[in-house]
């Protein structure tokens, strides 16, 4: 055979190998102390050993590592609960006057194993919020026997409670104060029967009527109001009276917008 056709044919020619494992290295410490953790072990490729030859290499590399991994479980004869971070705290109760916000914890970190103690403490907590006064008033007329024509504004002089808006028998919405209120009428008729309406920028919401003398009528509604409405109590019929501070008038925000 021709010299350059020797060396080109060996050339070509490869060895299949397979990799000669070094022995196991010990199992990693186990992560957790009690309970069940992973271990892991790993062995490295020293070198390799010729199966045959051949046109292919066939083997593993000789930086190659082998890692195997197991379970292990440590008998825990005790462990104690404890609590976990609290949460981060919810809304307001109200959205205007006092109210309380609330956060809680789990009792899980970790959770009671074997005859350990349970967690000792509260798993919620609450804080007061929402300072802001809600819109509020009550007023009434004075004593005796107070004379209106059809149309006329029940005034109510006299303010028991106002922290804003109300003036003259009309309660006014002011910026800030928007919210549900709960509106209450009383109505005590005088010598002759009356009738009085609650409005709302004119519009009649409720009639209170009284049949005789000195009979009463009373009514509670929960309206929406915003920012510029108005409410009042109006005479509505000829020559009424009413009678004394048995007629009052009032109104409470118990949710702000």
């Amino acid at each position: 055979m021709h010299k350059l056709t020797l060396i080109l044919l060996l050339s070509s020619i490869v060895q299949t190998v397979s990799c000669q494992w070094g022995p196991w290295s010990p199992w990693t410490q186990c992560p957790v102390t009690c309970g069940q953790g992973i271990q892991r072990r790993s062995r490295q490729c020293l070198g390799v050993v010729v199966l045959e030859v051949g046109m292919m290499a066939k083997g593993v590399p000789r930086w190659h590592v082998l890692t195997e991994f197991r379970k292990h479980l440590n008998i825990c004869s005790e462990v104690n609960e404890n609590w976990g971070p609290w949460s981060i705290y919810g809304p307001c109760s109200v959205t205007c006057g006092e109210g309380l916000q609330e956060r809680t914890r789990l009792c899980n970190d970790p959770t009671p194993v074997g005859d350990g103690e349970p967690c000792e403490g509260v798993d919620t907590s609450s804080k007061i919020c929402n300072t802001e006064t809600c819109a509020a008033f009550t007023a009434t007329l004075p004593g005796g026997v107070h004379l209106f024509q059809n149309d006329d504004f029940i005034g109510y002089p006299i303010k028991l409670l106002d922290n804003r808006g109300y003036s003259s028998g009309i309660f006014t919405v002011l910026p800030g104060l928007g919210g549900v209120y709960s509106v209450s009428v009383t109505m005590m008729s005088g010598s002759v029967t009356a009738h009085t309406t609650l409005r709302k920028n004119g519009a009649i919401l409720v009639w209170l009527f009284t049949n005789k003398e000195y009979d009463m009528a009373s009514q509670t509604i929960n309206i929406q109001l915003v920012v510029g409405d108005r409410i009042w109590v109006q005479m509505t019929n000829q020559a009424s009276s009413l009678f004394d501070v048995y007629n009052t008038f009032s109104a409470e925000s118990f949710r702000c917008l």
